[in-house]
């Protein structure tokens, strides 16, 4: 069962803020998965700004592929689970996802503020 998908928009330049267009599409939770290809013998001006995609890709559990090796193995992955109906397989495609560290994270906050509230 094939649904009607669509390819997502494309970017800028990671310098002219590429990174920051895609961050922002992952907070506002419309981002199921993200290709990004980075030269990894390359210096990048714009090192803060990839660190931070990174992290919250991993933050909000989206699939990420970030070298061709992996974009062809999930290329089939894809595939597989449009044609067959499968969303379980992608599920950051069908749900909002977030990384189980994010729930630890929280309840460390509220300790931490808890604490600081009697002090």
């Amino acid at each position: 069962m094939i649904q009607r998908f669509f390819y997502g928009p494309s970017f800028q330049s990671g310098p002219l803020g590429g990174d920051a267009e895609l961050c922002a599409l992952a907070c506002l939770e419309d981002l199921g998965g993200c290709f990004f290809f980075m030269d990894p013998l390359s210096a990048h001006p714009h090192q803060a700004d990839i660190d931070c995609l990174v992290r919250l890709l991993n933050v909000h559990n989206i699939l990420t592929c970030i070298n061709p090796c992996t974009a062809h193995a999930m290329s089939f992955v894809l595939k597989e689970a449009l044609e067959d109906g499968r969303m379980d397989q992608i599920p950051s495609f069908f749900y909002t996802l977030k990384s189980p560290g994010v729930a630890v994270y929280k309840a460390e906050q509220k300790q931490a503020l808890e604490a600081a509230k009697k002090s």
